[in-house]
């Protein structure tokens, strides 16, 4: 079967016999959406923006209002920024009205009954605020006192300084005195556009870019998270917060000035119940009250939908009163909503996780047919253990030319084991993931496939060097699929290349189970070119397992665990580029396959097939039903611990097949590794390392550890480091 190569390299979907409605998952599709964080706040968005349409469509409200809505958004949105910013962070501010009319007023008084120049007036409205906000941010920061009361003390207090400021200079204040800059903050406009939307653009780009792209934005989300683990991270809790109510305070001066800029005049009354308007607005776009997460962006669009449903009631001539109690109904609603939408979005995401494929495999192989090559024997039940009771589930391993055998375990250690000493061993280094896959490099250094991180490079003192870490991230795909999160097997080819086995882009190593269930094509196989450069070779695969370099050193050899088969691609020569066939229809799910001394192929099977998981491959609502309703260590899967290893050649014919019939010393053979006449078993399951003699017969004269092709053969890990 010739595959399509793509952007994504050749794509193996075609191999699973699907239809192209099978590539669909829409199930886990849902649950990708519900658990992208733009998604904290869609629905109540959606619902805001459902509320704005009908009131659009069933109201006198048209396109000739919108200047009138826009002037009124980049005043209040302001608020709304920084309302937003200040509920990201855990709190709450009441007084953002009560500020506006003091800001106002104070703005006012300056200007006509002090006659300072506006060049001083402008700035300090802006600073003025932040002051005032700073009030808040002492009392709530350092003095620990409660967000909601402060803030509705300060309402009352600033509110009755509103009054006092209108009282005392009520006289100067009607009094209009002339000046350029009122005139340009109120009706000018830069670049074509009104003063008072560039303000506001200017205002939310800044705010959007820094809570979502920078160390501050981090800072405030955390520590409306959980301000206890933000503190044992080391950030400043006390300062962040403190700094978000004088943020808060700065853009509600700047509403207050541009809001008498544009209305020429100010009374106690201004600014009087925006905090409702804008506490509503952040609602509506679906800002969280508990603290964490929330969006300028999305609390902009809440803004201009409060703004369409105000000028509604104006158009038609309603009292304000029904406007109250339309924005009332509104942040009732939403705020009901809010808490239940974020109460049950992760729960539902993660029921829709799993949303399993459907397989169809050939007619299963009885293996205990007496007489044939697949008869069960004991073939490794003696052979003798490495590491007994010291390693915890060996993948597999790497042996050098002195016969020391490197493994690794699920504690994140890799083993050394030395050939005078086998019974002993020492942590050679440790790599803070699960080692799975081993091979060595041209120039002998030891290659490790560590699960959950990538592929690394071992060196002979034991530190460890990241060779490659990710992809480049699939163009149109929900999921970050950019991480090589599931490595488990690698082998390298004659010009130095890697070539990986990353088995799924969604789950960890330790999953593996969810990706035998789900039988979906989610892995692929990676090429890592000597300069550390990254490219997907093969895309859609289900479930690869196994890599290795064929000995003509124009191929690499693909085992397919949800398969049950191998592939061969061909990565040099005339059918470069070409995917085909080698072994269908196994018996068992096979695992990471090596080369043999004789010029064949050693792969070992993690488990077995059988008639009841078979039936299961071709109904995938009833594993979608296991996988809610059952434990994961009560899942019908393939038989596993069968310690079942096979050698083939080229041409896909099976010579012949080892088996621990005891299943007490190598239950499970995930890996088989040979060298110099000796057998190694590993298993991720298993306590040890079995080393079995293969009789002369069987050994032939090609290092099965050398890399096919290469003229100077590796060097071993004590050669390096002389």
């Amino acid at each position: 079967m010739k595959l399509q190569s793509r952007t994504r390299g050749i794509d193996a979907f075609p191999l699973t016999g699907g239809k192209w409605r099978d590539r669909l998952a829409p199930a886990r599709t849902l649950s990708d959406l519900f658990e992208k964080r733009w998604m904290e706040g869609a629905v109540p968005l959606a619902l805001a923006l459902l509320l704005s349409l009908l009131f659009v469509f069933f109201t006198p409200v048209g396109p000739a209002d919108t200047p009138i809505i826009m002037d009124e958004v980049s005043e209040k949105g302001l608020l709304a920024i920084g309302l937003t910013v200040v509920l990201v962070c855990g709190g709450i501010d009441l007084s953002i009205g009560s500020m506006v009319g003091l800001t106002a007023i104070g703005a006012m008084v300056a200007s006509r009954a002090w006659d300072w120049p506006m060049a001083v007036v402008a700035p300090g409205a802006v600073v003025f605020g932040a002051l005032l906000g700073s009030v808040n941010g002492y009392f709530i920061a350092y003095r620990k006192m409660r967000p909601f009361i402060t803030t509705l003390v300060t309402l009352v207090a600033f509110g009755g300084a509103a009054a006092a400021l209108q009282s005392a200079f009520s006289f100067e204040l009607s009094m209009p005195k002339p000046d350029i800059v009122w005139d340009f903050l109120g009706e000018g406009s830069i670049a074509l556009i009104p003063t008072g939307w560039f303000f506001f653009g200017c205002v939310l780009i800044a705010v959007h870019v820094g809570l979502t792209r920078s160390r501050w934005g981090w800072w405030v989300a955390a520590v409306g998270s959980d301000r206890r683990s933000a503190r044992r991270n080391g950030i400043p809790v006390d300062r962040v917060t403190f700094f978000v109510y004088v943020l808060s305070g700065a853009l509600a001066g700047l509403a207050a000035l541009l809001t008498s800029a544009r209305v020429g005049r100010t009374d106690p009354d201004v600014g009087q119940g925006w905090e409702i308007i804008a506490l509503t607005a952040v609602v509506l776009g679906g800002v969280s009250l508990k603290g964490g997460r929330g969006s300028v962006l999305r609390a902009t669009v809440g803004i201009i939908v409060v703004q369409v449903i105000q000028q509604a009631t104006v158009a038609l001539r309603l009292e304000g009163s029904y406007y109250t109690v339309i924005l009332a109904t509104a942040l009732l609603v939403f705020a009901v909503l809010d808490l239940q939408w974020g109460k049950y979005r992760q729960r539902t995401a993660d029921k829709l996780k799993i949303d399993p494929g459907r397989i169809t495999l050939g007619p299963l192989v009885d293996v205990t047919e007496p007489g044939t090559v697949w008869t069960i024997n004991n073939r490794t039940t003696d052979a003798p253990p490495i590491g007994l009771g010291k390693i915890e589930g060996a993948e597999d391993c790497a042996v050098d030319p002195e016969g020391n055998v490197y493994c690794g375990d699920r504690r994140g250690w890799v083993w050394r084991f030395r050939a005078d000493n086998p019974d002993e061993g020492e942590i050679f280094a440790r790599t803070g993931g699960f080692p799975l896959g081993h091979g060595w490099d041209r120039d002998g250094q030891l290659l490790v496939a560590v699960g959950g991180m990538g592929i690394y490079r071992i060196s002979p003192d034991g530190e460890s060097e990241p060779i490659a870490t990710k992809v480049k991230r699939s163009r149109f795909s929900l999921l970050d699929d950019s991480a090589l999160r599931a490595v488990d097997d690698l082998d390298v080819a004659p010009d130095g290349s890697i070539y990986v086995s990353d088995f799924s882009t969604r789950t960890n190593a330790a999953e593996y189970l969810v990706e035998l269930v789900e039988s979906r094509a989610n892995g692929r196989v990676v090429r890592i070119d000597p300069d550390g450069g990254t490219e997907v070779v093969v895309s859609n695969s289900v479930f690869p397992n196994g890599i290795c370099t064929a000995h003509d050193g124009q191929s690499i050899l693909i085992a397919s665990t949800g398969l049950c088969r191998v592939d061969r691609l061909w990565i040099a020569g005339p059918k470069q580029g070409q995917l085909e066939p080698v072994l269908e229809n196994l018996p068992g799910n096979p695992d990471n396959l090596n080369r043999s001394s004789d010029g064949n192929y050693w792969l070992p099977f993690v488990s077995m097939r059988t008639p009841m998981s078979d039936l299961l491959n071709r109904y995938p609502a009833v594993r979608r039903r296991m996988t809610k309703e059952v434990p994961l260590d009560s899942w019908v899967v393939p038989q596993l611990n069968v310690s079942c290893v096979m050698k083939f050649n080229d041409r896909g014919e099976v010579l012949q097949v080892l088996w621990d019939s005891s299943l007490a010393n190598y239950p499970m053979v995930t890996a088989v590794k040979e060298r110099a006449g000796q057998l190694y078993l590993c298993g991720v399951s298993n306590n040890r390392i079995g080393r079995l003699a293969l009789d002369p017969s069987e050994v032939g004269t090609i290092d099965p550890a050398a890399v096919p092709g290469l003229i100077v053969p590796g060097r071993s890990m004590v050669e390096v480091q002389r």
